[in-house]
């Protein structure tokens, strides 16, 4: 293919251009002939319903794609006549938003399709109370605005039917384009001085974030496609192929051989490090391809030097050994960082066999985790409990949005609803993130703003704005995932003008909507503060409970696996997904405390925890990498450790203070063996000893208050 055809073909493959693309060519059905027929203010209230409609849809296969848009319809028309009905009496209709809002939201307990649909109920009923004022009849929002999300919602699940697996391709290939980015990441350890690893260790966290994350909604989006089904599509059994393997390179992408600071002081081989970096940058780059070539539906090519420089890498090393004879505790983890990288080059060769369509050696019938059904009453029981953090947010967003009705309401301000439509998009459930949110949107506003007097003033007729609008939305929906404060500027400027074209005003009103949008900012940020402000700090002990007893389970599942035998069964990767998944919540809560206002000792601990959890978990990778049934592993050490992070996780549960246990020994390394197994195992079971020793005693100095001292770095590869 020509360049210009490969990037039109990955433009289109992109994901948010691709639903760009679909508002686009919804709004524009609807504009055009609303234009034409000299009807712009009713098409712009159709295109408003298909905004609510495309924020509020979610990723189902087509038959629950249908049965999600129904549910939504419905509740879209309910809401907004709801609104038509109470907003002329603002006794009634103060606490019946108040109490709608607080319910709309808690049903995100019920899993991110019901929440979805929460929050697009709760805009489309701003989107009605903000234009109610110009409607020429009760039944004409109701109408417009249903039918312009049933319009969206149609086309889209047109859409689905003829590209059924599309959204599972562009998931796919982002858990690979992520694998990609931390493996490059990781290649920097072998040509960074010592003082630069503390940073690099920190962006292969946050990389982590973003792998575990994408790891996880490919999980989901594969369960929607799987459930109910008694036959497997031959395409679906690839792309969970697929996402299997992926979970397998992850597995052994994050783990840790030696620790890079003493790699470099004990391997005085600059030949030796620069091909482990070269071999990882290879890696790197194939996973980047391999991405690719998903999310564009084509073959991936695999390169072959990858397997040349592994034969040079293992020649390099032996002759490097022969010159200084490396002791053994050295070179057999070198040894096994070498094998981690072949294994990570046979992946991605049959990765290539997939991507080709050769037929599977054998059917993908494979089960993938889903959580257990909880009954309603439990639940709701549950989640109606000041700990709970979407209640919490509930009853914020609910008190907020009645400080700022009763701020329209005493000013009489007509159209100030434009103020809950900030605290919506604003107040988030964690104070960090309304911190961002809220400089995002101011930000973003005041540029929309600036952007469109000027740009208004020049295309003043109906037809330009229209247009204008068009392409605002379009920018939004591409930019919304990626750079939000520029995405805010352009929706800013896009409600602005739909708002004033659906009133017939031909001249937007730019300073009553920065006043709107200020008094939005400062609500949400009150709130945040003073209503029940959920703090990162409080959470750490769970976070570290959680972090620990995951740890646990994901040790004891791979001394299973040494045991019986290695399989990738869902007893396995089950605990190794859990351990990933708390890693990835501690990382979060020690960014998120960085913004919120504790004593430096808060956060220097949640940091020391964080740093030694995720090395922790390196370690546990590196078993979990090289398990074989004929390989011995020390059994009575395993329990130690495992009995000493589960009674530590107890204990933080339930705010015990934790007795004063001796550290667990490490074990000797027995330098004469020639077995390199057993060499790797102790040094890996001695690392993950004093993590775990580490760990123990910051559980301890959440009672005691006192800092500890820095403990060793994850290790390599």
């Amino acid at each position: 293919m020509s360049p210009a055809t490969l990037w039109i073909r990955r433009v289109f493959t992109d994901s948010h251009f691709f639903f760009a693309l679909k508002v686009l060519l919804a709004m524009t059905s609807l504009l055009l002939p609303g234009w034409w027929l000299e009807q712009t203010p009713a098409a712009v209230t159709l295109t408003l319903g298909a905004m609510a409609g495309a924020l509020s849809e979610v990723d189902q296969d087509p038959k629950g794609r249908l049965r999600h848009l129904l549910l939504s319809l419905l509740c879209f028309f309910g809401a907004i006549t709801l609104v038509n009905l109470f907003i002329d009496s603002p006794l009634l209709f103060g606490p019946l938003l108040v109490l709608s809002t607080l319910v709309l939201i808690l049903m995100g307990a019920w899993g991110p399709g019901a929440g979805t649909l929460g929050f697009g109920t709760l805009l489309v009923s701003l989107y009605a109370m903000q234009g109610h004022a110009d409607s020429p009849s009760f039944w004409y929002q109701p109408l417009l605005l249903t039918l312009g999300a049933a319009w969206y919602g149609l086309l889209s699940w047109l859409v689905l039917l003829v590209w059924p697996y599309k959204q599972v391709h562009e998931q796919l290939a982002q858990c690979y384009f992520a694998l990609s980015r931390y493996l490059l990441e990781k290649s920097r350890f072998f040509d960074s001085p010592e003082e630069q690893h503390q940073h690099l260790r920190h962006q292969l966290a946050q990389l982590n974030i973003q792998l575990v994350s994408a790891l996880e909604t490919t999980k989901l989006i594969l369960n929607r496609r799987i459930q109910g089904r008694e036959k497997q599509e031959r395409e679906l059994g690839r792309l969970l192929a697929l996402y299997l393997l992926v979970q397998e390179m992850h597995e052994r992408a994050t783990s840790s051989h030696y620790s890079y600071q003493q790699l470099n002081r004990d391997l005085k081989q600059v030949d030796v490090l620069a091909g482990y970096q070269t071999l990882l940058v290879e890696l790197g780059e194939a996973c980047y391809r391999l991405g690719y070539a998903i999310l564009t539906h084509n073959d991936y090519q695999h390169s072959k030097r990858i397997s040349w420089e592994l034969s040079a890498l293992q020649d390099q090393l032996d002759y490097s050994h022969l010159k200084r004879h490396y002791p053994r505790s050295l070179l057999s983890p070198m040894k096994f960082l070498g094998r981690n990288m072949a294994h990570l080059h046979q992946a991605l060769l049959r990765a290539e066999a997939l991507t080709r369509r050769q037929p599977l050696s054998e059917a993908v019938s494979v089960e993938l985790a889903r959580p257990e059904p909880v009954p309603f009453w439990p639940k709701l029981k549950a989640l109606l409990h000041p700990n709970s953090l979407l209640f919490r947010h509930g009853v914020r967003l609910s008190l907020c949005f009645a400080l700022g009705y009763s701020l329209i309401a005493s000013l009489e301000l007509e159209r100030g609803y434009w103020i809950l439509l900030t605290i919506l998009f604003v107040c988030q459930p964690s104070f960090s993130a309304t911190r961002k949110r809220l400089v995002q949107r101011t930000l973003g506003t005041l540029g929309g703003i600036v952007a469109g007097i000027p740009l208004l003033y020049l295309f003043p007729s109906v037809g330009a704005q229209l247009v204008i609008l068009l392409l605002c939305i379009f920018i939004f929906f591409t930019q919304v995932k990626v750079y939000y404060s520029w995405a805010v500027g352009f929706v800013t400027l896009f409600v602005l003008l739909a708002f004033n074209l659906q009133a017939g005003v031909v001249e937007p009103v730019f300073l009553p909507r920065l006043f709107d949008t200020l008094a939005g900012c400062a609500l949400a940020f009150v709130a945040v503060w003073f209503i029940w402000p959920d703090w990162q700090r409080r959470h750490l002990p769970r976070l570290m409970a959680d972090a620990m007893e995951a740890n646990a389970h994901y040790l004891s599942a791979i001394a299973r696996q040494f045991a019986q035998g290695r399989d990738d069964e869902l007893d396995y990767r089950l605990p190794r997904k859990q351990a990933h998944l708390a890693d990835n919540q501690l990382a979060l809560a020690w960014q998120n405390i960085r913004v919120e206002p504790v004593p430096r000792y808060w956060l220097n601990l949640c940091f020391d925890i964080a740093y030694r959890n995720h090395a922790l978990l390196s370690y546990l990778s590196t078993l979990g990498a090289h398990r074989r049934h004929s390989a011995p592993l020390q059994d009575e050490q395993i329990q130690q450790l495992v009995s000493r992070l589960l009674a530590s996780a107890r204990a933080l549960r339930s705010a015990d203070t934790l007795p004063v246990y001796p550290p667990l020994p490490t074990g000797a390394l027995d330098a004469d063996s020639d077995d390199e197994w057993l060499i790797l195992s102790r040094q890996l079971l001695g690392h993950i000893t004093l993590l775990v020793n580490d760990l123990y005693q910051l559980a301890r100095g959440f009672q005691q208050q006192t800092p500890e001292k820095d403990a060793p770095g994850p290790g390599l590869g």
